[in-house]
């Protein structure tokens, strides 16, 4: 691979880190990136109430101090408004993939291949963002994935299966972000039904 396809790699896959990033943003959640990237890319939280049992705000409360109203930021629930809350945290490892275009009209080719291939638990997942880009405006689609999903269309008991990129799985994908692949042995519909736009996956 020369320069070029490295550094457009590399802008293709900050985009889609750049993307991911608005779209938690909007659900609510704080997105931390890390300074040196070992396999999770990023931390997001969100704030929890115990005693509510949801996902919360921290309440605002206004106060008078020196004959003025002020604003304190506090790390009491919203809705409750007294009970201290706790940090949710996510991590994830991102990847970005722009395809190759097939034979056939508004359908790409993407290599897929999670670099996490074991369980890490509940609370890490894998992100895979495919970009069709011969559009006016770039559209990405987002399967979110929990590391021991991987089992369900991959298989991982290959004694050639490695935590690095090498095992790949070629997947089809409409311009609407349908995965097109129709397996024999997996059952390629759970990024449909299960893992495209699977926000609350990470809730």
């Amino acid at each position: 691979m020369n320069k070029i396809e490295d550094k457009k790699k590399l802008v293709i896959g900050l985009y889609g880190e750049m993307r991911l990033s608005m779209e938690l943003h909007e659900l609510g959640w704080q997105v931390h990136r890390a300074y040196i990237d070992e396999g999770i890319d990023f931390t997001i939280t969100k704030y929890w109430c115990p005693k509510c049992n949801k996902y919360s705000n921290q309440f605002i409360r206004y106060c008078k101090y020196k004959g003025q109203q002020e604003k304190c930021v506090t790390n009491l629930c919203e809705h409750c408004h007294k009970t201290e809350l706790e940090v949710i945290s996510r991590y994830l490892q991102v990847k970005t993939s722009e395809g190759i275009p097939s034979k056939q009209d508004n359908i790409r080719e993407f290599s897929f291949h999670p670099k996490i291939r074991y369980n890490m638990g509940k609370e890490v997942f894998y992100v895979w963002i495919a970009i069709f880009d011969n559009t006016k405006e770039k559209k990405c689609h987002f399967y979110i994935l929990n590391t021991k999903d991987i089992k369900k269309f991959d298989n991982i008991q290959l004694p050639t299966y490695q935590i690095t990129d090498n095992q790949k799985t070629t997947l089809k994908i409409n311009i609407d972000g349908s995965v097109l692949n129709k397996g024999k042995n997996y059952d390629y519909s759970c990024f449909n039904n299960r893992f495209y736009n699977d926000w609350k996956a990470l809730e």
